[in-house]
């Protein structure tokens, strides 16, 4: 075959190949929010943009631990914080609440950004924070801190 026979039928194929690829598609791809329930909530979370934050510190860490406390700062992010009672429980992707939990004690549910952990004993505890929806499932991964009470 000569040059210019195969260089016009490289031309040739080349106008098609991309008119047969995008017919293979049967729907073109979604786009936009995903929806207001999901099956999984937590798939969402942790990825960049999508889904909510939270971000917990220990306030005073030695200092509180003297006086047999521990304080715990929240922020959050991509979420509003409400009471679930007051939306009557029924969840959505963009409203929590905060979750506290020290060592293997019952979980605190709270809309407090702050809460004081009291009459420690000593030796180390765990304290565990995240976040949930009304319908008290975790959205997200839980934060976990760490104190020791002399």
């Amino acid at each position: 075959m000569e040059a210019g026979v195969r260089l016009r039928l490289l031309l040739v194929l080349a106008l098609f190949v991309p008119a047969l690829a995008y017919c293979q598609w049967k729907e073109l791809p979604a786009t936009g929010s995903p929806p207001n329930h999901l099956a999984d909530r937590t798939t969402l979370a942790g990825q960049s943009g999508v889904g909510p934050l939270i971000t917990a510190t220990l306030v005073d860490k030695d200092r509180n631990a003297q006086q047999h406390q521990a304080v715990v700062d929240v922020q959050t992010d991509g979420v509003r914080i409400v009471d679930p009672a007051s939306v009557n429980h029924e969840p959505r992707l963009d409203e929590a609440h905060i979750q506290y939990q020290l060592d293997k004690h019952p979980i605190q549910n709270s809309t407090s950004m702050t809460y004081v952990f009291r009459n420690l004993a000593s030796g180390e505890h765990t304290i565990h924070v995240g976040l949930a929806a009304s319908d008290n499932q975790q959205l997200g991964k839980r934060q976990t801190l760490k104190v020791t009470i002399p």
